[in-house]
């Protein structure tokens, strides 16, 4: 049986999923963000290519997803002084900003997983692209040196191959019954912002975050966990209009903003409205009224062009789902993936693929006190060492 996982290869992996745009470094980030909102999926993809030192050229892509372009707005002042201008630069600003952390690799179909695991390992990368169509027949190299413009691609997620290693998880005996602490999985080194923090102290924590496929915890005077700050959880949000509440709140009141989002009570729009100006942040304001104003004429629109009520009428905004591609759902800020340290790696790996995410917090079992994380990086890491020890 464990010669039969050894046997796959990314293609196995890939069947049925669709692929992903790959936009030119020369995309205006506010069109990559419309791409972001006509799609299904929580990403695309920009070109981006890098010398080994060589003479050899690795071609890689890196993922934007609305996080990396909110934590661009918000992550320099002259963004948030001039959002507008900020979203008509060209994407490859954002793949600058994110260096080698946000760098996806390109792998060959044929690639044994065992080998993809590896390449995601040694780079730190959260994810794959894997070329759709591709000529079958097994290659020596793992890397597939193609440009963009002639082929298309699907992503492979650490989730994707952790749930397909899940599968077969009678196969990691021992190891999968043995607790978190014990394989030593628990990452003490952990983001985290406390609730009355300003939101935008965050941000450097969220970039990093996005990176390593974890999120941002939120905790209280006594280090409890509250909630976090995830990615996917901004991935159905408005570049117009989140920026402003990170400007303007504390980090728990941008939870509160992030799960009434659709809907947000008119105090809190006031009281984000009246920071922005008292900050000077005049533009960022009138983006967001924009943005709500907008919302507010199309839904009164498509209400009085329908004989039917929609079941999202009262929501606002219709809220982007994902096609499956993506590794995130919609859920409460305060609805976070936690364990305790005497947690099986199999009971934590069931609770992080049923939460969709790619962390599991650890908490005190009696306190409820942040102790720390575990990651699917290093979840994949201990299965790999269990079927090809060093």
């Amino acid at each position: 049986m464990a010669s039969n996982i050894l046997s796959h290869v990314v293609s196995d992996l890939c069947i049925g999923k669709p692929a992903v745009r790959v936009l030119p470094q020369s995309t205006p980030v506010a069109a990559a963000l419309a791409t972001l909102r006509a799609g299904a999926d929580p990403f695309v993809f920009v070109d981006a290519a890098s010398s080994d030192g060589k003479k050899n050229v690795t071609v890689s892509v890196v993922k934007v997803s609305v996080a990396e372009i909110l934590c661009y707005v918000c992550g320099d002042s002259g963004n948030l002084g001039d959002p507008a201008a900020a979203l008509s630069r060209p994407v490859s600003v954002l793949t600058a900003a994110v260096g080698d952390l946000g760098v996806t690799r390109r792998v060959d179909p044929q690639t044994s997983l065992l080998d993809a695991i590896d390449v995601l390992l040694a780079n730190n990368s959260h994810s794959l692209v894997v070329p759709l169509h591709a000529r079958a027949g097994r290659r020596k190299h793992h890397h597939h040196h193609v440009s963009s413009a002639s082929a298309t691609y699907c992503v492979l997620t650490q989730q994707d191959i952790a749930r397909h290693l899940f599968g077969s998880i009678s196969l990691f005996s021992p190891v999968a019954a043995l607790t978190v602490a014990s394989l030593g999985l628990i990452r003490r080194d952990v983001h985290v912002v406390h609730v009355d923090d300003d939101a935008l102290d965050a941000i450097p924590l969220l970039r990093t975050s996005i990176a390593h496929g974890t999120a941002v915890a939120v905790v209280a005077d006594d280090d409890a966990l509250v909630g976090e700050i995830c990615p996917g959880m901004l991935g159905s949000c408005d570049v117009e209009s989140v920026p402003a509440a990170f400007a303007a709140l504390s980090a728990g009141d941008v939870m509160t903003y992030i799960d009434c989002y659709f809907s947000p009570p008119e105090f809190l729009l006031r009281s984000i409205r009246a920071q922005l100006t008292d900050k000077g942040l005049h533009a960022m304001r009138d983006l967001m009224d924009a943005a709500y104003t907008t919302d507010a004429a199309a839904l009164s629109s498509s209400a009085s062009s329908s004989d039917e009520e929609s079941p999202l009428a009262h929501s606002g905004r219709a809220r982007r789902m994902s096609s499956g591609t993506g590794s995130f759902r919609w859920r409460s800020t305060e609805d976070v993936a936690a364990c305790h340290a005497g947690n099986s790696l199999v009971a934590v790996m069931a609770q992080a693929l049923a939460h969709r995410v790619g962390h599991i917090w650890v908490v005190d079992e009696i306190t409820g006190a942040l102790v720390g994380v575990v990651s699917c990086a290093d979840v994949l890491a201990v299965l790999r060492d269990h079927l090809r020890p060093e």
